[in-house]
């Protein structure tokens, strides 16, 4: 639903919409999914009978209990900073701000500070009305006491699940599908065939090997494993070529023995220059209870499996502690879609880091860093001249289509203020007895289906000038980017001030070279993607 431009800032008005923990589980016991479409008919309605200008409707679809993790709602924060728009439309208070205290704080003082209403059913909240205030920020407080108490009783739920051998995760391993418990809650697992019989191949080549030529046995490493799978063509879980940690994932998941595993990676939180980092280590001695599906393997392997682990596994080597390759996290292969790696080579050797994919026998062929560099420099000089050529028409607002579009934006929110007139005559006209009900239904639809194209029309102009503007905004940022890069980049030492400066105009860069040595001709290509605003596209 489009604002008219016609409309003061003071009657623009926004709407929030997000799934509940609470509306999620109804739906599944329902079986009823339109649960976001019931809020925005309510809100909608609420809008209409008081006659508020929507100007955008922003509906969360992704589960996050921070704002960090709620995209829409950052959007929401950003334009209620701003203070053009009087309300935001909401189910209720605990729609906007479930998280931490830190979260809580940053939604109460946004909304206090740019003098924005909050309005639901219930009632309506005035940030600058210190009752309403203190109402509104207990009214947070409570959701968060309620927020704890619910993921409470789910974790309660989680491990009496748990105790009772049943299946929590949301994703089943490979060689399994997740099923529903006949005439009980929960989920347990239920083999597939074809699959399970690659699980077990899996463990076999590990623990008891392959016959020899000499009547021997093998054991194999998850290395050698995953290129004796690609070189088979068995299917992998992802659907792509098997790698070392894949295979390595599955030989560490006792699943595969009968068992539930819980607490193996654990959320992890700690402060750094201000910003809560979560991370999910490993914890080798975590929690393993009898699961009520059935094992693809046998206990007796999975513990030979596990010893093998023990007796193979090695210390570490530390990581680096400075960046030593600058295109670290840019360049990904063509072939198997891997992010390559820097390998250093011999010592005393010119061209001293070999950039190559890390993928298990991928036929990609590695080059030097300095050829790489070299390529990308010029790869990034002919695109530059090439976007700088392309983009000439985009030089001025008058010669695009950007004021032929306002005007034209213009002119459909007059004539859908023209519409919305009319359908508030209708109902004047019936009760004057001017129009009978079958006369008034029929104006009334009319009217609401001009209404709809015209809305539609409103979105697509709307869009259509943001493009133009997108369009504008990439050459008047990107292009000079490109020229700081290629002025910069050979005179930088540090492979760390290199790779971020890359990053400032790349999103990635994808590679390929099938052919060519360190002598040999090469066939090498670099298929760039810049760090451009994305355009949308009429549907």
């Amino acid at each position: 639903m489009a604002q008219s431009e016609n409309l003061p800032p003071s009657d623009q008005y926004l709407i929030y919409l997000r799934k509940s923990r609470k509306d999620r589980d109804t739906e599944n016991e329902t079986g009823i999914t339109d649960t976001l479409q019931r809020h925005r008919d309510t809100l909608l309605s609420i809008a209409k009978s008081n006659s508020y200008g929507i100007a955008h409707i922003y509906e969360e679809v992704v589960s996050g209990d921070t704002i960090a993790e709620r995209p829409e709602m950052q959007k929401l924060l950003a334009a209620v900073e701003t203070g053009i728009y009087t309300g935001v439309l909401v189910m209720e208070v605990p729609r906007l701000a479930r998280g931490n205290t830190r979260d809580q704080g940053i939604v109460a003082e946004t909304f206090q500070y740019s003098g924005t209403k909050i309005i639901t059913p219930e009632r309506i909240y005035d940030p600058t009305n210190e009752s309403d205030e203190e109402y509104f920020e207990f009214g947070l407080f409570m959701s968060r006491r309620e927020y704890k108490s619910i993921n409470r009783r789910q974790q309660r739920g989680r491990l009496a699940s748990l105790n009772e051998g049943k299946y929590i995760a949301g994703t089943a391993p490979f060689g399994y599908e997740r099923v529903k418990i006949p005439k009980q809650k929960g989920w347990t697992l239920q083999i597939v065939p074809e699959r399970a019989e690659i699980v077990r191949l899996i463990f076999d080549l590990y623990t008891i090997g392959e016959m020899q030529e000499d009547g021997t046995r093998r054991k194999y490493g998850a290395y050698t494993i995953a290129n004796l799978l690609n070189e088979r063509k068995v299917a992998s879980p992802s659907g792509k070529r098997w790698s070392s940690s894949a295979v390595k994932g599955m030989l560490s998941n006792p699943t595969y023995a009968g068992y539930i595993r819980w607490g193996s990676r654990p959320i992890e939180k700690r402060m750094h220059d201000g910003i809560v980092i979560e991370t999910r280590p490993l914890k080798k001695d975590a929690r393993l209870l009898d699961g009520l599906h059935e094992p693809i393997i046998s206990r007796e392997i999975w513990k030979e499996s596990c010893d093998l682990r023990k007796s193979r596994s090695h210390t570490p080597v530390p990581a680096h502690t400075k960046l030593s390759n600058p295109l670290a996290g840019l360049l990904y292969c063509s072939v198997c879609g891997h992010s390559l790696v820097g390998l250093p080579q011999r010592k005393g050797s010119r061209e001293w880091l070999l950039i190559k994919c890390p993928s298990a026998k991928c036929p990609s062929v590695g080059a030097p860093l300095q050829k790489i560099e070299a390529g990308l420099m010029e790869a990034l000089h002919t695109w530059l001249e090439n976007y700088s050529t392309d983009s000439a028409s985009f030089t001025t607002p008058e010669q695009t289509n950007l004021v032929v579009h306002e005007k034209e934006l213009s002119r459909l929110s007059n004539e859908l203020a023209t519409i919305k007139a009319q359908q508030n005559t209708l109902y004047d006209l019936l009760e004057q007895g001017i129009y009978d009900k079958e006369l008034f239904r029929v104006r009334s639809r009319d009217l609401a289906v001009r209404s709809s194209e015209i809305s539609n029309a409103i979105c697509k102009t709307e869009m259509r000038i943001s493009n133009e503007r997108i369009a504008q905004e990439n050459q008047e940022t990107l292009t000079p980017n490109v020229e700081k890069v290629l002025d910069a980049y050979d005179s930088l030492t540090s492979p760390a001030a290199k790779n971020s400066l890359l990053k400032e105009v790349l999103d990635k860069v994808i590679y390929y070279k099938s052919i060519g040595g360190r002598w040999a001709k090469s066939d090498m290509k670099l298929y760039l993607f810049p760090k451009l605003q994305t355009i949308a596209h009429d549907r």
